[in-house]
């Protein structure tokens, strides 16, 4: 089970689940470390007067908060409202550029929420470079207090580590609010919201504004409390004398404000010094930065420092790529990048130390960070650009040095701070075009597989920059792995979404415009945007309709495989009844082409075969599914022994062990063949062949077993199925030790790949677990078997609140099973309120479904109806759901088929409930009436039922 583990202050939180309480002091192990947690600083440091003077840049960090806090009325209202709100967990985003004034507005939140009772913490992941192997747990956990977390730079963590710390938000117990502060609201941000979905964290996100879309604020208003402040810090007296630039209120890039903060800081350390206010905010920078050199060239004139200003710039250049580094990994980074110093590296971060020391204190030590970077980071990828030739501001030189020293500090081993790194240069070359032509272009020609390295929200805000040249993201294309990815998903989308663009114009040739949006659909599917998957399908579809209208030569076998993808889309949009038509139509097509080339088109027939009997069996049709899946048995086992002709051939029959496929057949072959195995067998019992169906599932695992111990990544998800599938036919068998074994497998197996993609595998855990509880009851391990179903409910709840259409009838069901697990196990009141809840959405079924919807819902009725008079407990409102129950399966009884049964059910439900509520004369009454419905005296054309079932089988599954 999962373990709570609580958020503690100085924690260091590792991938391996802890659980901390009264911790003194301990040492976590070798588990990869995700996270830091501290307390979030709500007061402002101290700052030096001299120190200001010498560097005025120091005065725009964040962490000082020196401008007083101006406007964000309705943004600070609509946080608080978040906060305030009714969910136990809850994120939200704060996105905007840089430069926006995300972190001032993080922090003012986080100090009004201080101080309206909430504990604030801080997270910082553990790329950020401020954690050290083994990190010391110190203090307390209060008790009873809403927590708020923020997380600053969400967009550089991985996904899978955001989902975590939001799974510790979970498990904490409490009332927590988790705001995440990032740049880009893009497709990394979308997919996170998706999966947060899928574990019922609700998200939601708070753009911030530009100056001019704030109504409490304008760019003058703003210059002049900036001005004021910074004059005070400075020590200038006459603030007054000192006005906006021209551009203040045109300029587009005045519009943050951190470029008015800017302005403001550089016109009054001008006026402090008598020189002209630089005018536009590249000059603004470049003024500032060059008071940073300044302050160099004074250390080092006074031998406080024995590094050149060259050499600081560079050194300041490095921390600016990478921000705060361990000192190990800080030495190991200057001999990458080679600065310019005959000095040690440890001078040399000890100098640098001096002017930029680390947050927590000194550096140096073996706790402590060094190479703190220059703040804020809109002023730090300033600096970045300004040290490239070709940035055309006059008066700033470039340092030759700096050209290729990307490329230097990435060269070989990927270094720790590899993430950030390119991070960093992503976000300056999206604002600095001489970079992106300089320096980012030709790195990721040279080594696009640093564009997958820096991780998918990196390769999305890659992909966002409008005039990059697709030609770079052609080549971290290459680079992609194909399938599914958890840290990739969301970048691997937005570069297929702005490559799909640029293709689609430069080709008029359909095939490779259907190829292009079917490849396109297949990274939305991988990235949970499975709308967008399907309107890209769909689009490949109408292409290849065209194609196959046209007779092309491709058009036929294309349009029948686009066929099958897009039935898979909508059948995971919950539109079972059009995927059927789909594969139907993919089958009938291939059939066909088979039949003209022979051989030729047999593995593709085989999938389509595969989908349509899925698709049939979804809707019931079994008969037909048993046997589209018996020929793509066939199929498969001719295409694996084909793989490997040194195998004997298939023996006869439909279920003959697949091993005869050959253990070292193509695994391209044996794994669909194990696929369509599981099929078969979930055919075969439902037609009553249930030793068949065994043999078929076990040949099904061992195939699968074998295949996951090779390639876990890629075929642990099918043998969970097949372990699933083999479950039910052992318990089918009575087998049922053996049967809860495979059943437990399948539960861990799903619980690992969940944990890290549930998008993907969340419903697949929750069909395990409700499998699980199946396995368990005929062993009378009654209280395992409510915990299993509980979760399974939880689940289902979570996703059918993200997509009522496709799980509401998955989360009925569950409700359904926990019901009655819970009865068994005397916890009927339990077992009653899952009812109810199954009842609530079985009516709505009923109410806008047919037949089968009405027939299920009474099927419902007559259980807990049932499981009432059994405990003899509110006859009334069993007698009021049996009533309404009788009233659904009348008129249903009336055609042929097994409702006829299901009536004669319900009306002895009923009699006995009237009975019991000592009411024998109107009970006589409805037994009457079923017998002349039996005899056929009412016109319900419809005939009487030879057996009655007990209750508790009309909701049994195959």
């Amino acid at each position: 089970m999962t373990a709570h583990r609580q958020w503690i202050e100085g924690a260091t939180i590792h991938g391996s689940v802890i659980q901390a309480r009264e911790i003194r002091a301990v040492h976590l192990g070798a588990e990869r470390a995700l996270y830091a947690v501290e307390s979030f600083p709500l007061t402002r440091p101290a700052i030096s007067d001299t120190w200001v003077r010498q560097q005025p840049a120091r005065l725009l960090d964040a962490r000082y908060a020196l401008v007083d806090f101006t406007g964000r009325h309705d943004e600070l209202a609509r946080l608080a409202a978040w906060r305030d709100g009714p969910d136990q967990v809850s994120a939200l985003l704060v996105h905007g550029p840089g430069g926006q004034g995300k972190s001032r507005i993080a922090a003012q939140f986080a100090r009004s929420s201080h101080t309206g009772g909430w504990r604030v913490l801080q997270a910082r992941h553990a790329t950020a470079g401020l954690l050290s192997p083994s990190v010391p747990i110190t203090g307390r956990a209060d008790g009873g207090t809403g927590v708020l977390m923020v997380v600053d730079y969400a967009e550089r963590w991985p996904t899978a580590d955001l989902i975590e710390l939001l799974l510790d938000a979970v498990r904490q117990g409490g009332r927590v609010r988790v705001l995440l502060v990032a740049r880009p609201r893009g497709t990394w941000w979308q997919h996170l919201a998706h999966r947060l979905g899928d574990f019922d964290i609700p998200v939601s996100d708070l753009a911030l504004p530009g100056l001019s879309d704030d109504a409490g604020v304008s760019p003058q208003t703003l210059f002049r409390t900036a001005r004021d402040c910074f004059a005070q810090a400075l020590g200038v007296a006459d603030a007054h004398a000192v006005g906006p630039p021209d551009g203040l209120s045109a300029d587009p890039e005045y519009r943050q404000v951190l470029a008015v903060h800017m302005a403001a800081l550089a016109a009054v350390d001008s006026h402090r010094r008598g020189r002209a206010a630089p005018d536009g905010a590249a000059a603004v920078s470049a003024y500032l930065l060059a008071r940073e050199r300044a302050h160099w060239e004074t250390l080092h004139a006074n031998k406080r420092v024995l590094i050149t200003p060259d050499a600081f710039g560079q050194v300041v250049y490095t921390a600016a790529m990478t921000s705060a580094l361990s000192h190990r990994e800080a030495l190991g980074v200057l001999a990458r990048i080679g600065v310019g110093s005959s000095e040690h590296a440890d001078q040399i971060l000890k100098d640098h130390a001096l002017s930029y020391p680390a947050e927590e204190g000194g550096a140096g030590g073996t706790g402590g960070t060094v190479l703190e970077p220059l703040y804020p980071d809109r002023l730090a990828e300033d600096f970045l650009a300004l040290s490239v030739a070709g940035h055309g501001i006059d008066g700033y030189a470039p340092d030759p040095w700096a050209s290729d020293a990307p490329r230097r500090l990435l060269d070989g081993e990927s270094p720790p701070c590899l993430r950030r790194v390119l991070a960093t240069l992503v976000a300056t070359a999206a604002r600095w075009p001489h970079v992106r032509s300089a320096q980012l272009r030709p790195l990721l020609l040279e080594r696009p597989e640093l564009g997958v390295a820096a991780g998918g929200a990196t390769l999305a805000a890659l992909s966002e920059i409008a005039d990059l040249d697709p030609d770079v993201l052609e080549a971290i294309e290459a680079h992609l792995p194909d399938g599914s990815h958890t840290d990739l998903n969301s970048g691997a989308a937005a570069l297929a979404q702005r490559l799909v663009g640029h293709r689609l114009a430069r080709t008029h040739d359909p095939e490779d415009q259907a190829r292009l949006l079917n490849a396109l659909a297949q990274r939305q599917s991988h990235a949970g945007l499975h709308d967008q998957a399907l309107k890209s399908g769909q689009r490949a579809m109408e292409i290849r309709r065209s194609m196959s209208a046209a007779h092309t030569d491709t058009g036929e076998p294309s349009f029948a495989v686009v066929l099958c993808d897009v039935g898979v889309y909508l059948a995971k949009d919950g539109q079972f009844a059009d995927a059927l038509a789909a594969t139907d139509q993919a089958v009938r097509l291939l059939r066909g082409l088979r039949d003209e080339q022979p051989g030729r088109h047999d593995d593709a027939l085989a999938v389509a075969l595969s989908n349509y009997a899925a698709d049939l069996a979804t809707e019931g049709h079994w008969a037909e599914a048993l046997d589209t899946v018996q020929e793509a048995v066939e199929i498969r086992r001719r295409l694996a022994v084909a793989a490997d002709r040194s195998t004997s051939a298939v023996a006869d029959g439909p279920t003959a062990s697949a091993v005869a496929a050959g253990p070292t057949a193509s695994a391209a072959q044996r794994a669909p063949l194990a696929a369509a195995l599981a099929n078969l067998a979930i055919c075969l019992s439902r037609a009553g062949r249930r030793e068949e169906a065994c043999a078929a599932a076990e040949d099904a695992v061992a195939i699968q077993r074998d295949l996951a111990r090779t390639n876990p990544h890629t075929h642990e998800p099918a043998l969970a199925s097949a372990l699933v599938n083999l479950s039910r036919r052992l318990t089918h068998v009575s087998r049922h030790t053996h049967a809860r074994e495979a059943a437990h497998e399948a539960v861990a197996v799903l619980r690992r790949l969940a944990h890290v993609n549930p998008a993907a595998y969340e419903e697949d855990l929750a069909v395990a677990l409700l499998n699980l509880g199946a396995c368990l009851a005929p062993l009378n391990h009654r209280a395992e078997t409510c915990r299993v179903l509980e979760e399974t409910a939880a689940i289902r709840r979570r996703l059918a609140a993200r997509n009522p259409r496709q799980y509401e009838p998955a989360l009925a069901a569950s409700l359904e099973s926990l019901g009655l697990a819970s009865f068994r196990a005397g916890r009927h009141n339990r077992a009653f309120v899952a009812w109810s809840e199954a009842i609530e959405l079985r009516g709505r079924f009923a109410a806008a479904g047919g037949e089968r919807e009405q027939a299920d819902l009474a099927g419902l009725l007559c259980t807990v109806a049932w499981m009432h008079l059994a405990q003899g407990r509110e006859l009334p409102r069993a007698l009021k759901v049996i009533e309404e129950a009788v009233e659904l399966l009348w008129p249903l009884a009336r055609k042929p088929g097994p409702l006829g049964a299901r009536l004669v059910e319900a009306v002895d439900i009923h009699a006995r409930v009237l009975t019991a509520l000592d009411h024998p004369a109107e009970a006589a009454e409805v037994r009457r009436r079923l017998m002349r419905f039996q005899r056929g005296d009412l016109d319900h054309g419809g005939g009487p039922a030879a057996t009655t079932h007990g209750v508790g089988d009309w909701n049994g599954s195959s």
